[in-house]
């Protein structure tokens, strides 16, 4: 089986759906000729393919590219949002698994995803991208300047604070400013950003970028493909968790998240014989979660590898709690956007996320849909043993968290937003940039 989950699931645009599709994707539109958008998010999240199939629904060529060597969830890329009518799915591959760790080899692939995804945007008139590492960025704007189509940045990290956050001088700092510089001449020549929170606008303004080249359109999870499921449901059962109060983490976990914490929570929980913490995960964290299991013999720690698509909404209705991680250094830059595919699963959060994040003051403040606390692991622990005892209030806060999403997560508004934001601004004609239509 193809490996294609995602914590961020996509919705399904089929044939017999697409009427109704572009109806909410903004009403039907006169034929002025076909635009050609590509949508080229590196991650390859699935929000992003909802995206793609609602402008399709509406009446654009739309192209959908993602990095297939990078070792993250994706999403169904087999599925049928995939096979949408005016969908073509581009799967960028480097010369190997994509290296995020080893300087030399992480240059050699960002330039290579930047190339090759040049070579799939040669017929574009609007580039929108997404989650891209600032090399293949500065490749990918080049190409769109030269072959005369617009270029947005879809902005969901502020890269150079990942580096600037590195402690200590010497080649570290200079790698952070040349990269503060690159990634404020990219943001500052595009012709339109989008931030998915009122801080990355301000910063990004800061920068010397027009505050009406901007504008703010926060995250989402396609709210279709995450019913609320049964606890007790045929994924649960397969892997012995249908009986068990279940701790659940899921999603990347890497250099910015705390994985120690889930550690912690296993030890403290392990003489708790029907309470366990399970890490739905890949890569370098995954596999220090598994070393230290086997270290401390932690019988009530589960890691699982990347679940199948259709198995996700029984992977997050196991938990009895859903548990978020980022830590402190990366408040001010990164939003972890498994957060909002909680938020649709309908049961209580616990995260350990900085206060000043977007994704913290969600939680705890807008949805009211779970627990905020430090990095300490005294307080994480403490909370977790907090909501293990209280079903009324994981109760509330699952419901309060669903009907947040069912409110928030409406795809008709945000297309049309984006659609606004695709459209070249009277200002931008006069470089012969081609006018965004659409076909109804």
């Amino acid at each position: 089986m193809v490996n294609s989950w995602q914590p961020m699931t996509q919705a399904t645009t089929t044939p017999n759906t697409e009427t109704a599709a572009a109806g909410k994707a903004g009403g039907a539109r006169r034929p002025h000729g076909v635009t050609k958008v590509v949508v080229n998010d590196f991650a390859g999240h699935s929000f992003q393919l909802e995206l793609t199939t609602a402008l399709a629904a509406g009446g654009y060529d739309v192209t959908h590219c993602y990095c297939a060597t990078n070792v993250t969830p994706h999403a169904a890329f087999d599925g049928p949002a995939a096979q949408a009518p005016r969908v073509t799915v581009q799967p960028i591959r480097t010369s190997s698994t994509f290296e995020k760790y080893r300087i030399g080899r992480r240059v050699l692939h960002e330039l290579q995803y930047g190339m090759r995804s040049a070579g799939a945007h040669r017929h574009a008139e609007v580039v929108l991208s997404a989650n891209m590492p600032l090399l293949s960025l500065a490749v990918v704007h080049a190409s769109a300047r030269r072959r005369g189509a617009r270029h947005v940045v879809w902005l969901q990290d502020l890269q150079a604070g990942l580096v600037a956050n590195v402690r200590g001088r010497g080649s570290a700092g200079v790698v952070a400013r040349t990269l503060h510089f690159l990634e404020r001449e990219l943001l500052r020549r595009a012709d339109h950003i989008v931030a998915i929170s009122d801080t990355f606008a301000t910063d990004v303004e800061a920068m010397g970028v027009a505050s009406e080249r901007i504008e703010v359109i926060e995250n989402w999870s396609p709210i279709s493909e995450l019913p609320v499921t049964p606890k007790q449901n045929a994924w649960a059962e397969r892997h012995g968790l249908a009986d068990t109060f279940n701790f659940v983490y899921c999603g990347t976990l890497g250099t910015k998240h705390s994985p120690e914490l889930l550690v912690a929570l296993a030890e403290a929980m392990r003489h708790d014989g029907s309470a366990s913490v399970v890490v739905v995960s890949e890569g370098s964290g995954a596999r220090w979660l598994a070393s230290e299991r086997e270290r401390l013999g932690l019988t009530n720690l589960v890691t699982l590898p990347y679940q199948a698509f259709e198995d996700l909404p029984m992977v997050l209705g196991s938990a009895d709690v859903l548990l978020g991680l980022l830590e402190p250094g990366a408040g001010t830059y990164s939003v972890p956007s498994k957060v909002l595919s909680y938020l649709c699963a309908g049961r209580a959060i616990l995260a350990a996320i900085p206060a000043e994040n977007a994704a913290a003051q969600l939680i705890a403040h807008r949805a009211h849909a779970g627990v905020v606390t430090t990095h300490d692991p005294a307080d994480f622990v403490a909370a977790a043993t907090r909501l293990r005892a209280n079903d009324l209030e994981r109760a509330r806060l699952g419901a309060a968290g669903r009907t947040y999403a069912e409110a928030a997560f409406d795809i008709g508004a945000i297309v049309a937003r984006f659609e606004a934001v695709l459209r070249p601004r009277p200002e931008h004609t006069s470089r012969s940039t081609p006018t965004l239509t659409a076909k109804g």
